[in-house]
């Protein structure tokens, strides 16, 4: 797949998974497969888009999980209903927040507020299946289109995680990607989405005091092997997001 090759080579931050996933459903979209139809093999649909079985299949398995397709083992995979409901940004599929923020057409700047190391509450040890007092790494930033802060953002790592020299690290860039250099890409994540106020800490340490009601999405995220290597907090303005999702 072309496409895909250059998007890595570019430097684009959405994995190859989620790439895979996109294409999947263009192709199923340009061949207006109909419920129940068959899709093509393993083996056609790697040839097709020139990539490994093993991303192939991970891609296969979003959709899955996402309704779209069903799989008959000895028979293959199979559409399923939510083929026909069109999501545009589903909240089921995982991507960082840079990219999140970007496919809603936000071109933003980002404000460090702070990075912190502290001990592990219960809450942070429980986010990052760790034992509690684990050091960890905290912070907390502002992203803003123009002069309208439009994210606050907690993210928290494990100290071993990062390795030495996470003193020098530029945080004001995207957390998924620095995981990514490091070999700790995330790749899926367990979330929780709840409406709420922005913390009042927050808005006394970025003068967010005008920030309004937020939707907070609580999350951990896992490597391809299970890892947990990222627990995130991030209040999104209710003015200029919302999330979407199908029920089946």
């Amino acid at each position: 797949m072309q496409e895909l090759v250059a998007s890595r080579k570019m430097g684009r931050e959405r994995t190859i998974v989620s790439q895979l996933r996109d294409a999947l459903l263009e192709l199923i979209k340009q061949r207006d497969m109909q419920l129940g139809e068959k899709l093509p093999s393993e083996e056609r649909l790697t040839e097709h888009f020139g990539v490994s079985r093993p991303a192939l299949r991970e891609a296969l398995k979003v959709l899955e999980q996402d309704g779209i397709i069903r799989t008959e083992h000895g028979r293959g995979r199979f559409l399923m209903a939510g083929a026909a409901l069109h999501i545009d940004r589903p909240i089921t599929t995982f991507e960082s927040v840079t990219e999140m923020v970007g496919g809603f057409g936000y071109e933003t700047t980002t404000r460090l507020l702070s990075v912190k190391t502290l001990d592990a509450d219960a809450e942070i040890a429980a986010g990052l299946h760790c034992a509690e007092g684990t050091p960890v790494l905290r912070i907390e930033r502002v992203r803003s289109e123009g002069k309208r802060p439009i994210l606050y953002s907690l993210d928290f790592i494990r100290v071993d995680t990062v390795g030495p020299g996470h003193a020098s690290i530029d945080w004001e860039g995207s957390v998924v990607q620095t995981l990514r250099r490091r070999g700790m890409a995330p790749v899926a994540s367990t979330a929780n989405v709840s409406a709420t106020s922005l913390p009042q800490e927050a808005q006394e340490n970025g003068s967010l005091f005008d920030f309004g009601p937020v939707l907070l999405v609580t999350e951990t995220c896992f490597t391809a092997e299970g890892v947990p290597v990222l627990f995130a907090k991030d209040y999104h303005h209710g003015k200029y997001f919302t999330f979407s999702f199908a029920r089946r």
